[in-house]
């Protein structure tokens, strides 16, 4: 009796959420069918043209950006970057703090995607070699033998643009030392 009493209790519950479910589903479709009236007929899609162009039209901006690039003071905000300028700390060169951040934050990101794209290929690699095992058509075996062959040499040219590119990280480490750079700029911790 109990197991009965509990599975009419289960399948009403089910029951009663399901219908629960389908009113909330209802009011989110008309919600969103609301939202949808209530936008503007002004806005712009901007297509492949538009950004071939370089610059959207200026109908395309909304009235806030306007009024926004119109408060702010061209000569204001020009004397507040050079007095940042002048205020940042400078090596024996005459190259700033930022100079040497920016600098290594781009040669360790081109490290670290030749990083990513070297274990993306291994993966390739390994997801064809099984293919290749597991196919039995000789033929469709040349196919997947000739792109093994193609992600092999991706890997090697990969090797070595990594290579490469940890050289030139260790060489950019060395002449920051050499220019008097501080050790908080070369390292990749921000301030």
């Amino acid at each position: 009796m109990k197991p009965l009493l509990v599975a009419l209790t289960f399948v009403f519950t089910l029951g009663l959420a399901a219908e629960l479910s389908a009113q909330t589903l209802a009011d989110l479709a008309k919600q969103e069918k609301e939202r949808r009236e209530k936008v503007t007929a002004d806005t712009k899609v901007i297509t492949n043209n538009d950004r071939a162009k370089g610059t959207a039209s200026p109908e395309a901006e909304p009235p806030a950006a306007k009024q926004a690039d119109k408060a702010v003071d061209p000569a204001i905000a020009k004397s507040k970057s050079d007095k940042q300028a002048d205020d940042e700390p400078k090596d024996l060169f005459g190259r700033t703090e930022s100079f040497w951040r920016q600098t290594f934050g781009d040669a360790r990101k081109r490290v670290k995607d030749l990083e990513d794209e070297s274990r993306v290929l291994q993966l390739k690699i390994n997801d064809l070699q099984n293919k290749f095992y597991a196919e039995s058509s000789g033929f469709k075996q040349q196919d997947i033998q000739r792109e093994i062959q193609k992600s092999f040499y991706e890997q090697d040219q990969n090797k070595q643009s990594l290579a490469k590119a940890k050289a030139e990280l260790e060489q950019l480490e060395v002449e920051a030392h050499k220019s008097g750079a501080l050790p908080g700029w070369i390292d990749g911790r921000t301030p």
